[in-house]
């Protein structure tokens, strides 16, 4: 058929930089989806002296671990795009792999000593600006305007198929064999990515990068609505974390959670292979816009599901409709990013979804602890978070714009 041949591109560095993404989210996907379930079940000896129901702190587990590595994050954001000023980007992949490596490790030896997963979290923050930010940059460098779309649908039709068997297979092992094995597998997987990323040729950077910038392009009205995008887009990512926490407990087996997830993905495989082309082709706003509403209103029919079907059908649904909607989203605010001044762009996108989640977080634990429709509360954020991406804008040039 027609609409699943498409042309992404195909040079040296790209087909690197793919390995590099898809090893590291095999790692990613084996434990990802059962971190929140994993810091949930943890017990901080601290926590006893509060007094909280099981729930209760529960929930601040995930709060707290998450808090710090986005507080980590954000304050380390300007001083890690310095380094990869000075050592370029290819070495900003080898940290961010490498950090990783450390960030697992620490989570394999708190199973022991709870206390770990708090410098787990430093670390976590420290590897976002790492790898994250050089990843953007690299991807916008190596693809051609005409072909980001295409290029994302591909790396996601991959993402897709290694989730497909990776939280089925992580919440098997979870299940019979427990965190550590877990844990071992993912730092075993991710030193793959620490191979791929010795391949990819280094790029030199020439920007300049500073707090004062970055408060200067939040006084642009464009920026501005560019970051309650990005802001939104954290909402709907962070509550998809919580929502794997609210399947665990509605389903009592991390086992059930990863099969029917993993079930759910298989649905949205093809669609994310077509879509990436098409919206190169296609870049009018009304797919997107419609997208956006459903994937809204599914958060808000997610106070509804009570049992296995409604859950996999909503997982369906979802996953079906997001595969379109994120690239779109994600086409639109990368290209935005290429130009002079795109590291500044990349780094600033990064501190305003760690400035977010911070927020968010602490939201989510005052919601915990004073309401008892806390779940519903979120889905409606989460919600909001999607309507918010809608205010996206794609512009005509390449240049960097505030």
């Amino acid at each position: 058929m027609p609409i699943f041949r498409f042309s992404f591109q195909k040079t040296k560095n790209l087909k690197y930089l793919y390995a590099t993404r898809l090893t590291r989210e095999l790692s990613n996907q084996l434990m990802f989806f059962f971190l929140p379930i994993y810091f949930f079940k943890l017990r901080f000896p601290f926590m006893s002296y509060f007094g909280l129901s099981p729930l209760k702190e529960g929930i601040f587990n995930v709060a707290i671990v998450y808090l710090l590595t986005y507080l980590v994050s954000f304050l380390s954001g300007i001083l890690i795009a310095k380094i990869l000023l000075k050592h370029g980007i290819k070495n900003g992949f080898l940290m961010g792999n490498l950090f990783y490596c450390l960030f697992i490790l620490c989570l394999y030896f708190s199973v022991d000593n709870p206390y770990l997963v708090l410098t787990a979290a430093v670390i976590d923050g420290l590897q976002i600006n790492f790898f994250w930010n050089s990843y953007y940059y690299y991807l916008s460098k190596n693809s051609s305007e005409t072909k980001i779309g295409a290029n994302l649908g591909f790396i996601n039709f991959l993402l897709n198929l290694l989730s497909m068997v990776a939280p089925a297979l992580g919440g098997l092992i979870v299940a019979s064999l427990g965190f550590k094995t877990l844990f071992l597998l993912s730092l075993v997987i991710i030193l793959g990515g620490v191979i791929f990323s010795l391949l990819l040729d280094d790029i030199k950077v020439k920007d300049k990068i500073s707090f004062k910038e970055f408060f200067t392009w939040l006084k642009e009205p464009g920026f501005r609505r560019l970051s309650l995008s990005f802001a939104g887009r954290y909402f709907n990512d962070a509550s998809i974390n919580l929502w794997a926490l609210y399947m665990f407990i509605l389903l009592g087996s991390t086992k059930a959670v990863g099969y029917f997830y993993s079930l759910s993905l298989f649905l949205a495989l093809f669609v994310s292979y077509a879509a990436g082309s098409f919206i190169d082709k296609n870049k009018g706003h009304k797919q997107f816009f419609i997208s956006g509403s459903f994937l809204s209103f599914f958060w808000i029919l997610r106070s509804f599901a009570v049992n296995i079907w409604s859950i996999t059908v909503l997982n369906a649904a979802d996953k079906l409709t997001a595969s379109y909607h994120w690239l779109f989203f994600d086409r639109s605010w990368i290209l935005r990013g290429k130009g002079r001044e795109a590291l500044s762009y990349f780094v600033y996108r990064e501190m305003i979804y760690s400035f977010t989640a911070i927020i968010f977080w602490l939201v989510v634990a005052a919601l915990f602890y004073f309401f008892v429709t806390a779940w519903q509360s979120l889905f409606v954020i989460a919600a909001v978070g999607v309507l918010l991406t809608l205010l996206i804008k794609e512009h005509k040039d390449a240049e960097v714009q505030i």
